[in-house]
């Protein structure tokens, strides 16, 4: 397995091919937890409704399987992204399943968009009012029922919709002078944000693969580490995998175990360009201490 800190050094070699402009658009800082809610904040993000809230956990009633509930308010819907160790979706995948809010139906018709581990929809922001009420959120498949739980999802919610009316912070006004309109371009993620998808998708994929301790709440913490980058990383995602692929993909060997535990509990414990930002001191921190320790000429 190539090492971590190897994969965020490739990460910034490809980006120039996939990112012509850097921009800082679609970083996510945290906002506050409340009760097992991890609520942050899109930087930059003018709208209504820059927030999003995460609760992941491991279910002992399902061999500890990782799971994920993620919610946020988009205008006039609601977008709700459910996060399962067990699924395998094809990339945005059609999927048709009733959903229910505890034992109550929710009578909307909606399609739910797969992508791997995960499921993402949107809905009318009428079905607020029942998630604030539920614990359970359930989707009924053919085969059987899949359940999220979501407790304390009004105190999170409270904390959603504070960090939505928070005011974003702006840089000072200074006047310029006036200049044709350019074309918009579309929003990309920093190269700090891509090179930590680099590496999250390596922990997803040697989680999956490969024969590693872990526990249900750290594959959960993954997942939803994942499902949060995926939605700003769409336009990237085919050639940042196409390119893992092409420099080549493997297990950790044995000695090399602590390294994976040590770069999993960075990329769960630490912001995208915290973790980042730490890897890239790692190795002038040893070349230090090489030179502290070597012979003196």
């Amino acid at each position: 397995m190539r090492t971590f800190q190897a994969l965020a050094a490739l990460a910034a070699g490809f980006l120039p091919a996939l990112v012509s402009q850097p921009s800082s658009a679609g970083e996510r800082q945290p906002f506050e937890v409340v009760k097992g809610w991890e609520v942050e904040r899109t930087v930059g993000d003018t709208s209504a409704n820059p927030c999003m809230m995460t609760h992941a956990y491991e279910d002992k009633d399902d061999n500890n399987a990782a799971n994920a509930v993620i919610f946020a308010l988009q205008d006039s819907t609601a977008v709700l992204v459910l996060v399962y160790q067990g699924w395998d979706f094809d990339k945005e995948e059609a999927v048709k399943v009733p959903l229910f809010l505890d034992k109550k139906p929710i009578k909307v018709k909606t399609t739910w968009i797969g992508d791997g581990k995960t499921l993402r929809t949107q809905l009318p922001d009428s079905v607020v009012p029942d998630l604030l009420a539920a614990k359970t959120v359930i989707l009924r498949f053919d085969n059987g029922n899949a359940d999220f739980r979501i407790p304390d999802f009004a105190a999170g919610y409270e904390s959603l919709r504070r960090c939505d009316a928070a005011p974003a912070k702006t840089a000072n006004a200074t006047a310029v002078p006036v200049t044709p309109a350019q074309p918009a371009q579309p929003a990309l993620p920093s190269q700090q944000r891509i090179a930590a998808y680099v590496i999250g998708l390596s922990v997803q994929r040697v989680l999956k693969e490969c024969d590693v301790p872990s526990t249900g709440k750290q594959r959960a913490a993954v997942e939803a580490r994942m499902a949060a980058l995926q939605g700003e990383m769409a336009p990237l995602d085919a050639q940042v995998r196409s390119e893992l692929k092409r420099n080549g993909e493997s297990c950790p060997t044995a000695d090399r175990q602590a390294d994976f535990q040590a770069i999993m509990t960075k990329f769960i414990d630490l912001s995208p360009e915290d973790l980042i930002a730490t890897l890239e001191k790692a190795p002038a921190a040893e070349k230090n201490t090489e030179g502290q320790t070597g012979p003196k000429l």
